[in-house]
């Protein structure tokens, strides 16, 4: 069952950076859950879960070949300029698509300075990810060609992103956060500091949500593969929510995030 969450939720959730100058998003739509009969390892972190997700899915496609995964691109055996997280071929085409995906979540939080959009640990933001993606991680096959199996160095390569994720907006603001790059269909959600949620969620039947099932919308969340919430001791981490009679996930942070991450 999770798996299948899993899968559907990279199949068909928004996405959450459309097309940059860089590259273009990722057609989705040669994918099919129902083609992968293979369960996910959930024990592991978010980001390697689903990437083992999209590979799944990639080796059960028609339209695509997954060539090369987590490829190391070393201009010396002691140093690595960066990594590809997949190459594919595109049998349509016939060209090669250096892909990168992501599944990221960022909390709208409002300063003197701006917007910022900090992840569940406020090290992470949307800005800081979006500067790294368009400067290093979507130009690696062009900058450093030569340091590509040789098999791959005179063929064109076309580099794709697919970023996906959600953006949590505060429970009072009144207008959602917008930012360049940022899809205007991203999913979307609300967070609170953990003092305002007997505020706002007064006698509500709430459940956490385990950190493999994020991605996925919560209105396709069956109770059972959730987790019981209790508020009885402070926080130390983000935690994101299912709430009930609330159409949104809700992320509930600490009282003092995101100085706290």
């Amino acid at each position: 069952m999770p798996t299948t969450l899993i899968l559907h939720a990279l199949c068909n959730s928004p996405l959450l950076i459309k097309h940059l100058p860089e590259a273009s998003s990722f057609d989705r739509e040669p994918l099919s859950p129902a083609e992968v009969s293979s369960p996910l390892n959930l024990d592991q972190k978010l980001g390697h879960l689903y990437e083992d997700a999209l590979a799944l899915l990639i080796q059960s496609s028609h339209r695509y070949e997954l060539l090369e995964r987590n490829l190391q691109l070393q201009s010396s055996i002691h140093k690595t300029q960066g990594e590809i997280d997949f190459l594919l071929r595109d049998h349509a085409s016939g060209r090669l698509i250096h892909l990168e995906l992501a599944v990221k979540f960022y909390l709208a939080v409002q300063s003197p300075d701006g917007l910022l959009l900090p992840g569940p640990d406020a090290r992470d933001n949307f800005f800081k990810k979006l500067h790294r993606l368009r400067s290093h991680q979507l130009i690696l096959t062009k900058k450093y060609r030569d340091h590509l199996p040789a098999k791959y160095r005179n063929e064109s390569i076309a580099p794709q992103h697919l970023i996906l994720g959600a953006v949590f907006d505060h429970i009072t603001s009144g207008h959602p956060a917008e930012a360049e790059f940022l899809s205007h269909g991203a999913r979307r959600g609300h967070w609170l500091r953990q003092c305002e949620l007997i505020t706002h969620f007064p006698n509500r039947h709430i459940q956490t949500i385990p950190k493999h099932l994020w991605p996925v919308e919560t209105s396709q969340l069956p109770s059972h593969l959730l987790h019981p919430f209790s508020n009885d001791s402070p926080l130390d981490r983000c935690l994101l929510l299912k709430i009930q009679d609330h159409p949104h996930p809700i992320f509930l942070t600490p009282d003092n995030y995101p100085q706290s991450s």
